[in-house]
């Protein structure tokens, strides 16, 4: 049993990241989280999967999580509790899942991750994202998944962060990198998944345009390009795939015009009043832009329900 492990950083393939909002001027603010998935790796590592265990408690309304590690010196189990919030999508797994998460906190585990800089990137109009109604959103442009990360720790508090995109052009860096041979040397568990990027000068090294359109052309299309494909040849190829992965996106439903075919389902006041209730909470969540339509369009239908 290594409890140490427990509050040692977490590697950069351990952290996600996601967008969490996207101002009018086009700025994305991006989160960095860990999933559970990593809490439970960590445990099993540094404890073994037969020395912690959780469970799930009503207190007050509100869904907690005790995490407890068996202490084998007197015999005992420690426990370290918090509480979680519903997600948008699983209420009740979205819940369990976050006071997971947050119990694990407590004992150490992603605790740098609140030591984490702002991450503020500007974004590219168009492309990465749009305005609606004064209001950024995000593009499938923006292949954030695909983003290439850095992190450096020093006596575990993070020093550097950096990230490019799927061009390989630098879009964030925070803080001072240091070099290796000035570190300390600290044992590190071996990563499970190998950093391509581990070599921060490969990582910060300026591509040519042409090396960036190969590795477009690559990632894109699934296979490098022929040494002797044009530059004109391999961005139409790239267009018209693009093209192609982009067409469902047409035919994918709002939110706002799934809840209007299912509005008209309904058939009694009583069940329209809760059901509307809900799902206007909902849609201010994801689309507050038509929440006054839905608003609107459900009105309307109780004036048709009572007229029948």
């Amino acid at each position: 049993m290594k409890l140490e492990e427990l509050s040692r950083p977490l590697t950069i393939n351990d952290i996600d990241f996601r967008i969490q909002s996207i101002n009018n001027g086009g700025y994305a603010t991006i989160l960095a989280y860990k999933s559970a998935r990593i809490d439970m790796q960590r445990l099993d590592q540094a404890v073994g999967p037969l020395n912690w265990q959780r469970k799930h408690e009503i207190i007050d309304g509100k869904l907690f999580c005790h995490v407890g590690i068996y202490n084998e010196e007197n015999g005992e189990w420690v426990w370290k509790s918090d509480v979680g919030t519903e997600s948008m999508t699983e209420a009740t797994k979205g819940e369990s899942s976050d006071s997971f998460k947050r119990a694990c906190f407590n004992w150490g585990i992603g605790r740098e991750l609140y030591d984490y800089p702002i991450i503020s990137i500007p974004l590219v109009l168009d492309t990465e994202y749009e305005l609606v109604s004064g209001k950024g959103r995000q593009k499938w442009g923006l292949k954030l998944r695909d983003w290439k990360w850095h992190s450096q720790f020093t006596d575990g508090k993070i020093n550097y962060l950096a990230c490019k995109d799927t061009n390989g052009k630098l879009r964030f860096q925070w803080g001072e990198y240091i070099k290796e041979e000035s570190q300390p040397k600290v044992e590190q568990a071996p990563k499970s998944v190998i950093d391509p990027e581990a070599n921060i000068q490969g990582f910060l090294k300026k591509k040519t345009d042409l090396e960036i359109l190969r590795d477009e052309y690559t990632r894109v299309i699934g296979k490098a390009p022929h040494h002797k494909l044009s530059t004109d040849k391999m961005k139409a190829e790239i267009e018209a795939k693009l093209n192609e992965e982009l067409e469902p996106a047409v035919k994918f439903k709002s939110m706002f015009e799934t809840l209007l075919e299912e509005l008209v389902t309904i058939g009694t006041l009583d069940v329209l009043k809760v059901w509307a209730k809900e799902k206007v909470e909902m849609l201010s969540q994801v689309e507050p832009d038509n929440v006054d339509m839905f608003k609107l369009a459900c009105n309307n239908y109780v004036t048709k329900l009572k007229a029948n």
